[in-house]
């Protein structure tokens, strides 16, 4: 028998050859759509891309809980999933059509794109989601900023603008990895690899790793993505029960997860750093207090925070005073970020004779001191030293003495690791009387990279310099009032206050905020002095390094002196500011309470004053202030002439925890199934009613010659998709399809499951149609009973004939859509089809236990059925 099924027609007319014929849309008139229509062919049905996407777009998102150990909080997760879910579903879009679907990946680069355009560059785009050239600049713009967030701040990090448009642009393409391998490609086990990469961030460059909630995550997602895959084929359909294993998963998942079990456990043992706990979230190279580089480009808050005791170097002295032992120094301060200056070409390597570029005059008396120094457990390309060092002995390596800066820096291969050497320093004996004196401008030959700064200086910055230094006429005392002044009980010190309120790390902003709040650690103190010494005119620098760490009561001899031993640990990390006096040379200070010990010059002469204040209070636990004596009359009046006007804390920025976020993400996996079912049975339902294909009658396809129509007909048939959605229905209440039972059979199951069965489905044709589908049967009463009441125990009459008759009436319609005589006319829309499936989901739903209406709402059978 040939024809077409009933109720459909061809979309634009045949003849005997089967291709497009005149009249019906046929022939050389016909319009673009009209030709698109037929390039594209007929488009796929069924939730199945949806649901690739939607385990797609989860597996990203639970991997991302990955971030909660580098960023501060999770309140860049919606623009995130916003970039990741334009990016997965873009694709889905596209597969929808066959002959698009190798276009997928750039569909999903084109999603990634409009995402990240939409969420962050909105207003610079054409209708907000199309790039323009402005938004590329702003783009650029965001990259650099994050450049700096990153090289300047330790994890966890504060969320700004430049970070989240960085982790929100990994996010979104490890969604186009994922969708492009697991999808595309059809090799979901590889796209692990996408998974792995938002994994890499937290690994790499925190100390608690990835965290429970981003291993969870990802191995929940990558598990979801793999069962996904496996029940739906790489262009959206739903694979045949014979394309399917049905053995072996669990055998193949238990070796797999035995597999990593080993390699966590064995891969700490063979890589260098790994001294406990398991990979990737143990002990690893370049963590704080390991053997690492201290690199004077970024904060030492990770280093603070992390409190390591592990002792980094130590070292004996012939000093009176403790040590601090200086690395590097940071004197650019024209940009975002604090750093040294270009290193010269052509410095001597040479390290017997060092002078400084700008040293104390001769007149000024010196004490010469020895220090031997044996680095323990750091890695640097800077030589630790004390200041004023005029030669260093028993080095091994090339390295170059910086004069102008009075630091030692390695050439080539060199760094400490391992070094023991011995530094002779002579160290001008410094009083208040001298530096008193020091009132010269500085030398013209200075570089004037320690007096600039830049343009946008806040405005805040400038008035506390000039209120605290109101009335002061030497630069010491000048100096001496900026130093009591953040020394003063106006300030804390903490560790932590400046990442909870998202200002860690350096800048002018960020010293800005921290004169607000008050709060903060080494990096703010030092640098806040360093910027308030040249805004009133006095050169300056950040010194980093190391504070003179604990007395080891180990001592030596050595040239006729006694050396006294001292440990530096991580927690030792310290930053402190260098002012420049015309024939003094470069004078340390101590602005920061509680940490290191203040220079004898640097003390005010009143009782009590704050001194020798030891390192014990940098443990990170001491976030009250810590109680100092009252500064100086001149200070005290400066100080408070300087917070006369008091300016608002800045407000705690909002926090999405970690859990809140997980649940979000739970309760979105959860509700994905009965989501896409609902939208699939919505689908089918208007197009039986004719609202789905754009208007009534839509063509369906023809029937290959002398054959039956397969049940997954075209989905314009009205007939054929009443039909599929009345045996999912049944299916997601617990029927047990049996495809090869006749469609009688399958309406008989199904009445008897809703508790109607009986005699008439043994027989029925579709000669019983037309007495099957009136109005009476489905109003509620059964025909020819009109009010009678039903029989105790029992369902109501006028349901049972309802649900029975509207079983029938699907029933008689697809058989004769598959078995019948092509129609005449074209396909209409069948309302009471529409209306016969959902009279029988009522039944089903009604007679359904609480387990089983939890399951076909939650979870619906129909999505993952081996046999549909």
């Amino acid at each position: 028998m040939t024809g077409t099924i009933a109720g459909t027609r061809p979309p634009f007319g045949t003849h005997d050859g089967g291709g497009p014929g005149p009249g019906a849309g046929g022939g050389p008139g016909r319009g673009w759509g009209t030709r698109l229509r037929l390039f594209l062919g007929p488009p796929e049905t069924g939730p199945a891309r949806w649901v690739l996407a939607v385990a797609v777009l989860g597996a990203v998102m639970g991997a991302s809980l990955g971030f909660r150990n580098v960023m501060l909080d999770y309140s860049w997760m919606p623009q995130a999933f916003v970039v990741a879910g334009m990016t997965a579903f873009l694709p889905a879009v596209v597969r929808r059509w066959p002959r698009l679907a190798p276009l997928a990946p750039l569909a999903a680069l084109a999603g990634w794109i409009m995402g990240l355009t939409l969420t962050f560059f909105a207003g610079t785009a054409y209708l907000g989601l199309f790039p323009s050239a402005r938004t590329v600049g702003a783009a650029v713009d965001l990259a650099t900023q994050a450049s700096v967030s990153i090289m300047v701040n330790n994890t966890p990090v504060p969320v700004d603008p430049g970070l989240v448009f960085v982790i929100c642009a990994g996010v979104g393409f490890a969604a186009l990895l994922v969708d492009t391998l697991a999808v595309t490609v059809a090799i979901p086990a590889a796209s692990a690899i996408g998974l792995a990469l938002l994994l890499l961030p937290a690994s790499l460059t925190t100390q608690d790793g990835v965290g429970a909630p981003g291993f969870f995550g990802a191995g929940a997602g990558y598990l979801l993505l793999l069962g996904c895959c496996r029940w739906y084929a790489p262009d959206g359909k739903l694979r045949p029960a014979a394309n399917r294993a049905n053995s072996g998963t669990l055998a193949r998942a238990a070796m797999l997860g035995a597999a990593v079990v080993l390699v966590a456990t064995v891969l700490p043992a063979a890589v260098p750093g790994f001294e406990n706990g398991a990979f990737p979230q143990g002990t690893r190279l370049g963590s704080a207090g390991n053997v690492a580089g201290l690199d004077p480009m970024i904060s030492l808050g990770n280093d603070l925070r992390a409190q390591s005791g592990v002792v980094n170097m130590t070292y004996l002295s012939s000093s009176d005073m403790p040590l601090y032992m200086r690395l590097s120094t940071l004197e650019d301060f024209s940009g975002r970020v604090w750093k040294p200056s270009p290193v010269p070409r052509g410095l001597s390597s040479g390290l017997s004779e060092l002078k400084p570029a700008f040293g104390a005059n001769t007149a000024v008396p010196v004490a010469q001191t020895v220090t031997q120094v044996d680095v323990v457990n750091l890695a640097s390309t800077w030589l630790p030293a004390p200041l004023s060092a005029i030669k260093v002995a028993d080095l091994h390596g090339r390295w170059s003495w910086n004069p102008a800066t009075q630091t030692i820096n390695a050439d080539g291969a060199a760094n400490t690791r391992g070094q023991v050497y011995t530094v002779t320093s002579a160290m001008p004996e410094l009083t208040p009387g001298l530096l008193e004196a020091a009132t010269q401008k500085p030398d013209s030959k200075l570089d004037p990279i320690f007096t600039e700064l830049p343009n946008n200086v806040p405005s805040i910055i400038k008035d506390t310099a000039k209120a605290v230094t109101k009335g002061m006429t030497t630069p010491y005392d000048r100096a001496m009032a900026i130093q009591d002044y953040l020394r003063s009980p106006l300030f804390t010190y903490s560790e932590k206050t400046p990442v909870e309120k998202g200002y860690d790390g350096a800048g002018m902003k960020v010293l800005a905020k921290f004169l607000q709040v008050k709060a903060g650690y080494c990096v703010h103190f030092s640098a806040a002095m360093a910027v308030m010494a040249r805004e009133v005119g006095i050169p300056s620098r950040i010194a980093v390094g190391y504070a003179p760490g604990d007395r080891t009561g180990e001592t030596a001899l050595a040239d006729g002196k006694t050396l006294q031993g001292y440990e530096a640990t991580g927690r030792d990390a310290h930053a402190w500011p260098e002012l420049y006096f015309e024939g003094l040379g470069w004078v340390p200070f101590e602005p920061t309470p509680s940490r290191g010990a203040v220079p004898s010059y640097a003390i005010d002469n009143i009782p009590g004053a704050p001194g020798a204040g030891r390192n014990d209070f940098l443990n990170g636990g001491n976030t009250n202030a810590i109680p100092t004596p009252a500064p100086t009359a001149s200070a005290s009046t400066a100080a408070h002439s300087a917070v006369a006007a008091p300016v608002a804390a800045t407000p705690r920025p909002e926090r999405i925890s970690a859990s809140v976020v997980g649940v979000l993400l739970v309760l979105l996996g959860l509700a994905a199934p009965a989501f896409a079912r609902s939208q699939l049975r919505r689908r089918r339902l208007a197009q039986v009613r004719g609202a789905g294909s754009g208007g009534r009658g839509r063509a369906g396809g023809r029937r290959p010659a002398g054959g039956r129509r397969p049940a997954g007909g075209p989905p314009e048939a009205p007939e054929l998709l009443a039909w599929r959605e009345f045996i999912d229905s049944a299916i997601d209440y617990g029927y047990r399809y049996n495809p090869s039972e006749t469609p009688s059979l399958q309406a008989a199951g199904i009445a008897r499951l809703a508790g109607l069965g009986g005699p008439e489905f043994a027989g029925a044709g579709i000669a019983r149609l037309a007495g099957l589908g009136g109005a009476a049967e489905f109003a509620g009463t059964p025909a020819g009973t009109p009010g009678s009441a039903p029989a105790a125990g029992s369902a109501p009459a006028g349901t049972r004939t309802a649900a029975k008759s509207a079983a029938e009436l699907l029933r008689d319609a697809y058989e004769n859509a598959v078995y019948g005589p092509p129609p005449e006319e074209p396909a209409a829309a069948r309302d009471d089809l529409a209306d016969a499936v959902e009279t029988v989901i009522g039944r089903l739903k009604g007679r359904a236990g609480t387990w089983a209406r939890l399951r076909a709402a939650a979870l619906p059978p129909s999505l993952f059925s081996r046999n549909r």
